[in-house]
């Protein structure tokens, strides 16, 4: 679809590459690496990553405020690693950069989503 029209796939490129030149981007690389050198890290941070997942689709309301608080406390000295923390913290804002480029696409494009989605 995007070889159709090479506007579209140019200006995208270029999206693509200001975000590899961001300060975040290069922080959550950074990071990502840095785990990778630890045998094992990655995969205690995918399943600290899975586990609160779970936990925030399973439950609502008052149980879920105290299954978060609970993970929270189990979880507190795994978090408080400085390796995990910074991975954690650069994720979440790359997370939060791609999420604020697809809002910001959905608003100005005045694409509709129906109730529920």
């Amino acid at each position: 679809m995007l070889k159709d029209d090479p506007r579209i796939s140019s200006s995208l490129e270029k999206l693509i590459n200001s975000i590899k030149d961001s300060e975040i981007y290069h922080n959550y690389v950074e990071a990502s690496e840095a785990v990778s050198k630890v045998p094992g890290l990655q995969e205690r941070i995918d399943e600290y990553r899975r586990n609160n997942f779970l936990i925030q689709q399973n439950h609502e309301g008052g149980e879920l405020l105290q299954k978060v608080e609970d993970f929270e406390l189990n979880t507190a000295a795994f978090r408080a690693e400085p390796l995990v923390d910074k991975y954690l913290c650069a994720e979440r804002d790359f997370v939060k950069l791609k999420q604020d480029i697809d809002n910001r696409m959905l608003a100005e494009l005045e694409f509709s989503i129906p109730s529920g989605f």
